[in-house]
């Protein structure tokens, strides 16, 4: 039966196993469904505190470990959490901007972490372990340059570069490999090797 999503209350089919709005993992609806199961006050408690600390890691997750060294600075570069948290408030004022999102990844700082797509500064955004990328990775299963994002008639494209373990495009029942370039239909859903998921989105 279908399941809506507990943190942007979308409806999602049965055989869905990350919400096709925002990404997040039908693992965690499960686990607050059997939360509630228990009508006591503690289970209701840890059900809420589990969402909450979800949104909060949004806020906090710090930024300095994901993109090395753009010519502009980027929340990631920011020092303090204070002023992250300004510049990526100011980045998403802007339409038509493109994000990455982190799912789940081995550096549980970064998971629900919101990095932009400043295609305006570089015509082709590389994700991987080394920090030659646009976006680093730190996940030991992840390439050296493991992928790259590109925009081509106001569509955005994923192209795996050989990368080891390979990179994969949710297709809303199973995450199906990315071979040679492809166009990506957003909201969409990457895995990135074996561990690292993120979202990628137009706001």
């Amino acid at each position: 039966m279908p399941w809506t999503c507990p943190v942007c209350g979308y409806e999602n089919p049965d055989d869905a196993e990350f919400c096709l709005k925002c990404g997040t993992s039908r693992q965690s609806v499960r686990q607050i469904q059997q939360a509630s199961v228990n009508p006591s006050q503690e289970a209701v408690g840890q059900a809420e505190t589990q969402v909450a600390q979800q949104q909060e890691t949004v806020q906090e997750a710090p930024q300095a470990q994901v993109v090395s060294a753009p010519p502009e600075p980027q929340a990631v570069q920011t020092p303090s959490q204070h002023q992250a948290v300004e510049v990526q408030q100011g980045s998403q004022a802007a339409k038509g901007k493109y994000y990455l999102q982190f799912i789940q990844t081995p550096v549980h700082q970064l998971n629900n972490l919101k990095v932009p797509l400043d295609f305006e500064t570089f015509t082709n955004i590389s994700v991987g372990r080394s920090p030659e990328n646009v976006i680093v990775i730190p996940d030991p299963e992840v390439s050296r340059r493991h992928a790259v994002f590109s925009i081509e008639n106001g569509e955005l494209y994923i192209e795996d570069l050989n990368s080891t373990n390979g990179t994969y495009v949710y297709d809303g029942k199973l995450f199906q490999p990315v071979k040679g370039r492809q166009k990506v239909n957003l909201p969409a859903v990457v895995k990135l090797g074996n561990q690292t998921v993120v979202k990628l989105s137009r706001e």
